[in-house]
């Protein structure tokens, strides 16, 4: 109770004045460290514990792996795989394979695979089994990924490890792969959600595939699947049609989209504006953006570097005194050189 509100004095006092504690305190006092971002006390608390569990090694790894702190992550996994008495189970491996694929090293990924078939996850465990294709693609290595993939049995297969291998082929720019995929998904009979579909249709954007191959897919997710699409889904098709430089159809597409959902996708192609040199539209697209988000420096930034790039230095003026004059901070310089 204490540490869920913070009160390190209090928890440390009831903990302190225990006439015995057992794991599960000694793991209260650990989380809750943990989840206060103190792994220094953590750590001291897993040193002095007798009778540590997998929850109290667990407990840390995840927590670091949380806060972007891959490295500390898997040296203290590392250091869980070497000791004798406690052993990571399924629940640490799911913990420490975002923190694997962070710092993109193939080698601890092989090693976590071995380890997990070693004491018989996979193919038991059907989350680590996707987690594990997961590691492998964000770590470079589709043909690992793939293989591991094809080695399961259809009937272990659910649908987050058919979406998770067909967002591995989008994100390595294999449109045709990440197709046939998810048509081999559908003959199987699985129903795809929001989710499956916007891998889908990266993959037909970023994979260089025909517009009528995205259009089709759009299509049958709204028809045949009736799924609504949401900001992540027009974005898509957004990127989509500025990657074909169809930048008037993707402004069309923007002003249909909710309003709530608009900004991200307004700014999507004042980026694509930039790239085909349209100042017109583009100013257009940030007097949208200043409806919604007036705050944005980077929308006043890039607005300006577009008037510029087309000689109109006073506009491009004009927008960074506007900047100053509705206190939206500058974002940070940076050298080139």
């Amino acid at each position: 109770m204490y540490l869920v509100g913070g009160n390190m004095i209090d928890a440390y006092k009831v903990f302190d004045e225990m006439p015995e504690r057992n794991p599960v305190t000694w793991n209260v006092m650990i989380t809750g460290l943990t989840n206060l971002g103190d792994f220094e006390k953590a750590l001291c608390f897993l040193e002095k514990m007798l009778n540590r569990t997998v929850v109290s090694w667990t407990t840390i790894i995840d927590g670091y792996a949380r806060v972007n702190k891959p490295k500390e992550a898997t040296l203290l996994f590392s250091r869980m795989v070497a000791c004798d008495a406690i052993k990571p189970n399924e629940i640490t491996i799911l913990a420490i394979l975002p923190a694997v694929w962070n710092l993109g090293d193939l080698k601890m990924c092989g090693s976590v695979h071995a380890y997990v078939g070693k004491r018989g996850f996979v193919p038991c465990d059907i989350r680590v089994t996707n987690s594990l294709i997961d590691a492998y693609a964000k770590c470079g290595c589709i043909q690992s990924a793939f293989k591991f993939f094809i080695e399961i049995p259809n009937g272990r297969k659910n649908l987050v490890s058919w979406t998770t291998m067909i967002s591995a082929f989008a994100m390595h720019g294999m449109g045709k792969e990440a197709v046939n995929m998810f048509k081999d998904m559908e003959r199987l009979g699985l129903k795809p959600n929001r989710v499956t579909m916007i891998s889908v249709l990266n993959a037909c954007s970023h994979g260089g595939l025909a517009e009528e191959e995205f259009l089709k897919f759009f299509n049958k997710m709204v028809n045949k699947y009736k799924i609504t699409p949401d900001v992540k889904h027009y974005g898509c098709l957004v990127d989509m049609l500025r990657r074909k430089g169809r930048l008037e159809e993707a402004e069309k597409i923007a002003l249909e989209i909710p309003i709530d959902q608009k900004a991200v996708v307004w700014r999507m192609l004042l980026g694509a504006c930039n790239v085909y040199d349209d100042a017109e539209m583009a100013e257009r697209v940030t007097r949208k953006l200043m409806e919604l988000e007036r705050s944005h420096g980077g929308d006043y930034v890039l607005m300006s570097n577009i008037f510029c790039g087309n000689g109109r230095f006073s506009d491009a003026q004009r927008f960074r005194k506007l900047m100053d004059v509705r206190g939206v901070a500058k974002l940070p310089g940076h050298s080139q050189v």
